[in-house]
């Protein structure tokens, strides 16, 4: 069987054609999505850590259910 060549249907070469150049690393989809994955566990990892120092602050605001507030008496602490 005789070798077939075959014409691509748009020239590279020609700008009037609509070729349009792309990049190898925008078109590796590996890549691609590697870095979308470390893109999504960064901001779930500030998002825990926000929500963690949030919750270390609203616990130092409150006091333990059966905590006691007693006033301080002058004379107390005057001896």
């Amino acid at each position: 069987m005789p070798a077939k060549r075959t014409e691509p249907s748009r020239s590279a070469l020609n700008p009037a054609h609509g070729f349009k150049y792309t990049p190898s690393n925008s078109t590796n989809l590996a890549k691609r999505f590697a870095e979308i994955r470390r893109a999504q566990a960064k901001a779930a990892r500030d998002a825990a850590k926000a929500l963690e120092a949030q919750a270390q602050a609203q616990a130092q605001l409150e006091l333990a259910p059966a905590a006691v507030v007693l006033p301080i008496h002058r004379k107390a602490c005057a001896q």
